[in-house]
């Protein structure tokens, strides 16, 4: 078994981008005596981080591009976990933890992570697919960019900013034409289809979190009769895919941010790391600044007027409000100081600082980051062992590349030009937890790199189960003003959760968990509001 801290590592992979990724199948279930032979499995040992009992994990051949099957195949893994009571055995759940470019093993594989209601556990076979160019599953292995040339250095550093779309996709296309361009939610969803004929299922119920909600709703719309029940966790909107939703991720961020450290402020009797926000942000940048040898630059969170200075007190609000307006300048001013005083100095190096940005999202989180921020959770800093760290570089490396793809592949929605200054910055600087928002929303990331497909799409109508879908009012990553983008070309029942946080389902949320239960058994939609974390 892996130490647990070990184990979060694993489930986060990285937590840092780097560069911060019809013909075949009949249309109809296959008959013995006309249609081909399902994709033939080949079972295969279990990534290493896999300790579901019974978990098993194989592979199978699909084409490259389904609408040209001669174009040669690529390989799926996938995992799949029977159902823990055979006797109560309900069917089988396909699930997708977000993206795009989630590891999907881990997603039901991995016990310590998700925590699975044991009813779902029990009652049905759990399978994930990882994606097409991830580990496991057919990697896209970019190529790396002839750095040796001085002839070329000046044109890559050019393009890595002004052109960065098309040196992204001429990279990953060099080693086999045409699969990166196959990364697509289009394909995604054929590929589940594909490991679904495999197993023998006539039909799935679907698990989707976050883009693991566009990806799903596109397979129950492609084959609703092969669909059963199907479950969105914080659904994305496709109408932004992908500039504009990544662009209001640098707000939802900075917001849930805020809010961890107001949270860390009302527990100051545990936590110790003061009794405003502003305090807890402070002495949270302090432990970064030790590790990294410069501060964090991210927005601070509004003063309060506890945070004045004694000879300050008289000028109240308003001077607070003033403490405030300069809280980013400040940072700033702070971090140029700091990277003078200490040359090649870079705050994302700080491991407090990555994880930060993973675990802002998940409030089920926040007490262990408050304890690796303070000094009280053993081990908080331990170093992952040789095969740990090997496949934690790997993975990020391989994530990074299909990100970097299929958004670009996908995108639909205009970018925001005037974000380029700030997105440059916090490259330079490395301040990541807005910085990725920046770099897609500004349109940097896919410059040059025009898409391959629009928008899927969606249609819930002839489903025989409305799906059952949760938004939470105060999600960093999908937001709340964008639930309707799938809930009504879906016919969802929408669930609004009312609190902070990204992914509900599995999170420890005991009446979402309730709810998901009963749809997947009943079909019963259940209410429309329900609590969330701290909400």
């Amino acid at each position: 078994m892996l130490k647990s801290t070990t184990k979060r590592l694993v489930h986060r992979g990285a937590a840092v981008l780097g560069a911060l990724a019809l013909a075949l199948t009949p249309t109809t279930a296959p008959t013995a005596s006309a249609q081909p032979k399902s994709p033939a499995i080949t079972w295969e040992a279990c990534p290493f981080y896999v300790d579901a009992n019974g978990a098993k994990c194989g592979r199978i051949n699909v084409p490259m591009n389904y609408k040209d099957p001669k174009a040669g195949s690529v390989s799926l893994g996938f995992i799949k976990i029977p159902a823990q009571v055979p006797s109560a055995r309900r069917g089988a759940l396909f699930g997708n933890p977000g993206g795009p470019g989630g590891e999907a093993y881990s997603y039901f594989g991995t016990e310590g992570g998700f925590e699975w209601p044991k009813e779902i556990r029990n009652e049905w076979d759990l399978v994930a697919v990882q994606p097409r160019g991830l580990l496991g599953s057919t990697p896209l292995n970019c190529a790396e960019p002839n750095i040796n040339d001085p002839a070329q250095i000046a044109k890559l550093q050019f393009d890595s900013y002004a052109n960065s779309g098309a040196l992204t996709r001429d990279l990953c296309e060099r080693p086999r034409p045409g699969y990166s361009k196959s990364i697509t939610t289009y394909n995604n969803a054929r590929d589940w289809d594909m490991v679904r004929w495999a197993l023998g299922y006539d039909r799935i119920s679907i698990m989707g979190l976050s883009y693991g909600t566009y990806l799903g709703s596109a397979y129950a719309s492609m084959f609703p009769k092969r669909t059963d029940k199907v479950v969105l966790d914080s659904a994305m909107n496709p109408n932004d895919q992908w500039a504009k939703l990544m662009s209001d991720q640098k707000g939802g961020y900075e917001r849930a941010l805020h809010e961890y450290f107001a949270w860390v402020a009302a527990n100051d009797a545990k936590y110790r790391m003061g009794n405003t926000p502003l305090k807890a942000y402070q002495y949270w940048s302090s432990v970064v600044a030790k590790q990294a040898g410069t501060n964090p630059t991210v927005t601070p969170p509004p003063a309060r007027v506890g945070d004045l200075p004694p000879a300050l007190a008289f000028a109240g609000q308003a001077g607070a409000d003033a403490m405030s307006a300069t809280g980013k300048a400040r940072a700033e001013g702070e971090g140029i100081v700091s990277r003078m005083l200490n040359p090649g100095a870079n705050q994302v190096m700080s491991p407090l600082l990555q994880t930060t940005r993973g675990a802002i999202t998940h409030p089920t989180q926040w007490d262990t980051l408050a304890r690796m921020t303070n000094g009280t959770l053993p081990d908080a800093y331990e170093k992952p062992s040789p095969q740990v760290q090997k496949f934690m570089q790997e993975e990020a490396k391989a994530r990074n590349e299909l990100l970097a793809v299929q958004t670009c592949n996908e995108n639909v929605a205009a970018p925001d030009y005037l974000q380029v200054p700030s997105a440059l910055w916090a490259m330079e600087t490395g301040e990541i937890i807005t910085a990725p928002a920046q770099i897609f929303g500004s349109g940097m990331a896919c410059n040059g790199a025009a898409p391959v497909i629009g928008k899927m799409p969606l249609n819930g109508s002839k489903l025989a189960t409305r799906p059952l879908q949760f938004n939470a009012t105060r999600d960093p990553q999908t937001m709340y003003s964008g639930r309707f983008g799938i809930a009504k070309p879906m016919n969802s029942h929408l669930v609004t959760v009312h609190g902070p946080g990204h992914g509900h389902v599995g999170r420890g949320n005991k009446a979402v968990d309730q709810q998901v239960i009963n749809y997947l058994r009943t079909g019963d939609l259940g209410p429309v509001n329900q609590p969330g974390h701290f909400g």
